[in-house]
Formats: C-alpha cells, structure tokens, sequence
C-alpha cells in the first residue's frame, strides 16, 4: 500500500484535519489550505529545503519533524520550514531553519552533532559550545552521565557548558541536547557521542567544542530579502509517497536475494557524510561492511546493540552477532555466510521498548597488527528494501581494531539513523559491558 502526503492534505477539506501516518516520506510538502496537518511522529525530509511550504492561513502542524539530509547547505537551502505568521506548532522538532515567524526565523547557530572524544574515567570533564539563537530557549539533554548549564537560553549569543560526570571505563556516551523555542515551542536537537577511556587517558584538548559565526546573523538576514520558496530545486510533488510493504508481501513469481529482500529491485544509490542523521521508513535494511580490497586477510564482525532507555541491554539476547544471529523479536538477525555478513533490521517491527541501537565492526581474533586501515575502498552500505541504497565512506586513517558504525534513535515512534565510522580504543568485550552485556 502506497501513501502520497500529498493527495492527502489536497484531499483535506478547508479547515479539516489531514492525517499523516507514521513513517519517513520525501518533501517538499506544499500546504495551501487551512488545515490541520496532524502526523504520527510522521518525518518529512528533503535533501535541500524547504521541506515544507505553509502557503495559507490558520494552518496547525502537529507531531512532526521536518529534516534536511545534505550537510553544508547554504542559507538559502537549509531552510527546512517556510510557513505564514500565524502557523501552529505542537511537538514539532526541525533540522533546519525555519522562514515565516518573526523572530523564530533568524539565523540558528547550534551545530547537528558534536564528538567529545575519548575521555579520561572517573573525572568531571566539562565542554563548552558558544550558539546563537534568535528568541529564548529552554534547553535539556538526555543522556546518561552528562549534563548541561544553563537550563534557559537568551536571545543572541550563549555559553552553554557540557559536563560529563565520573564514569567508569568503558562507558559509550550518546544522546541529545534539545532546544525548544520559547515562541513557537519548535524543538531543535544536537545528537552527542563520546566516550570513556581509561583513568589515565589524555585529557582533552580542545574544551570549546563549536562557536556561532559572529558574521552570519547580519548575512542571513540578508538573505531573508530575496528569499523565494519556490525557487530553490524545484521538486515533484506527486512522489511524496512512503510505501508500506506487509510482511511476507512477494508474489509466487519472486525470488528472495542474499538480503532477504525480494529480486528485481531498482537501486537508488545516495552518498552520505559522518555526523549525518537520516530519518528510516519502517522497512527492513541490510547493513554491511564492504571493502574493494584488504591488504590482508581480515575477519570482520558485526556486533548490534539492542538498548532501553538507560541505555543498556535488558538481556543478554539483545546483542546480536554471529554467536547469537538473530533477537528474540526477529526484528533483527545477523547474516553470516561464507561470502556475506551482514546485520539486517526491519524498522517495522523493533520492540517499543527499544529505544536505540548502535552498530560496531569489529575484527575478530588476537593480531594487533590487523586494524581497519587495511582496508582499500572501505564503506558502510546501507540497503533498504524499497531499493535505496546508501554509502558511507571510511575515513582511510582508521588505525582501531573496533568501529563504532552507526547509531539509531527513536523518537516519537520514528526511527533515525547517524553515521558514525569513528574508530574506539576500547575492547570488544569492554563496549559489551558498557551496554550491559555479561561476559563470561
């Protein structure tokens, strides 16, 4: 079954209540009706903005989140929201700047995604980041073991202070810092990783970790005088569709690849960047480590982590490898054949009390010598039914023996991949306790 978002705010009487269903569909969205647009944790995204055009009066957006998928867009393109004056907003999260609210539409000064590093155990480590925003702000952060000052936000240029607590080694830190605006309540959000080495690791260095351009409030304004919604990359419309695929939906006719997906598919390739968060539709994906060539022979592993909302594992099942291929659910199962090993995820049906996953590859057996730098051509695919398939490239100097791959995150029922490829210093079977894994 075929979902087109489009037809569905078209089809939407005046004043009436358009009903967006949970999943990830590609904008633009054009709303040009008084309505109320009510998602599901329902994710619009595009590569280049807007995503959503507001081009009518007395129109409510409510649970959704809008997201732009290319990384250093201009300021005329990273705009994922363009909307009237009086547009409402309740539990709407933008990545991207948002056109149309006075005030609100200012220049945003906060960075996606931030790294602290690796980080000494046992001691306070504090980080700073220098932001602007253009109205007051609350700000909150999720993540376990770390924590954030001040609690509100002024208008202009802020210090905000990120102190990570006494944790013990081998902790992996990841989560969210959100800033939710106090004119339209629209929340924004800075995903953080890091983590923790062993009490004698080197301290950081570098304390401030992002800084606001102090030139760009007065250019983007700039811009805001010639900005045309409609301008920038004109899009189609009519393929705003997410298509639902029932389980075991193939006809008798269809074969059944190595991924578990059904032959014929055409591929879509899309190149991504590190520090990338990309929303997911809830459909299965197969997920790879693959290389043109090695400079020896290496014995590559893939390690899922099923976690809660503390952050760790509720069982030991919930770490997915080749010694334990596939969870509890089904929702997840590692491929591990001769010629392919692969971790493949259906986003459709992950329990709810999974909130998020992490993804390492590691190289298995005893040979210090054998680390990821071996690699010629390294990347992370990323391959969903639907045939989009994603690549993201290794960085070439990766000399770890363990890779923290990507991350993914729940929220409102939605599910949102970030790429990662950071190599980690710590063991295998360290990462495993610091989720909550007992190992014999």
């Amino acid at each position: 079954m075929s979902v087109n978002i489009q037809k569905i705010i078209d089809d939407t009487e005046v004043n009436g209540i358009a009903e967006i269903p949970k999943g990830e569909y590609e904008g633009r969205l054009i709303i040009n009706k008084s309505c109320t647009v009510r998602g599901s944790g329902s994710v619009i995204w595009s590569a280049s903005g807007p995503a959503v055009i507001v081009n009518a009066d007395g129109v409510r957006l409510e649970n959704i989140k809008t997201e732009l998928t290319s990384d250093s867009l201009p300021y005329d393109k990273n705009v994922s929201l363009y909307c009237r004056p009086d547009t409402v907003f309740s539990d709407v999260e933008v990545g991207g700047a948002v056109i149309g609210i006075p005030g609100e539409e200012q220049y945003w000064g906060i960075p996606k995604m931030l790294s602290l590093g690796v980080l000494p155990a046992e001691r306070d480590i504090s980080f700073l980041i220098d932001v602007y925003v253009p109205v007051d702000c609350e700000i909150s952060c999720d993540m376990y073991g770390v924590s954030v000052s001040p609690d509100r936000l002024a208008e202009g240029y802020n210090s905000i202070s990120i102190k990570t607590e006494k944790n013990k080694s081998g902790i992996i830190l990841y989560g969210n810092i959100y800033i939710t605006s106090s004119v339209t309540g629209i929340l924004r959000k800075i995903i953080i990783s890091g983590e923790t080495g062993s009490a004698d690791a080197p301290a950081p260095v570098n304390y401030l970790l992002f800084s606001a351009d102090r030139e760009a409030p007065a250019a983007y304004k700039e811009m805001l005088t010639d900005f045309d919604p409609y301008a920038a990359d004109e899009q189609d419309t009519s393929q705003n569709e997410y298509v639902q695929i029932k389980d075991n939906e193939t006809s008798a006719t269809e074969e059944i690849n190595e991924n578990g997906f059904p032959d014929g598919i055409r591929e879509e390739n899309v190149y991504i960047t590190a520090n990338t968060a990309v929303p997911l539709a809830p459909k299965k994906y197969c997920i790879e480590l693959a290389y043109s060539s090695a400079k020896a022979e290496l014995d590559i592993e893939g390690y899922m982590f099923m976690l809660g909302e503390n952050g760790r594992v509720r069982k030991n099942s919930a770490m997915i490898f080749f010694g334990n291929d596939h969870s509890e659910c089904g929702s997840i199962y590692y491929l591990n054949n001769a010629d392919k090993r692969a971790m493949v995820a259906d986003f459709g049906a992950i329990p709810d009390d999974v909130k998020r996953m992490v993804l390492f590859f590691s190289i298995y057996g005893d040979s210090p010598t054998q680390k990821f730098d071996m690699l010629v051509g390294g990347e992370i695919s990323i391959l969903c039914e639907n045939g989009v398939h994603m690549h993201f490239m290794l960085e070439k100097d990766t000399g770890f023996r363990t890779i923290l791959a990507l991350g993914f995150d729940k929220k409102d029922g939605v599910w949102e991949l970030i790429t990662s490829g950071k190599g980690v210093a710590m063991p295998l079977e360290d990462i495993c306790r610091s989720y909550g894994v007992t190992i014999i």
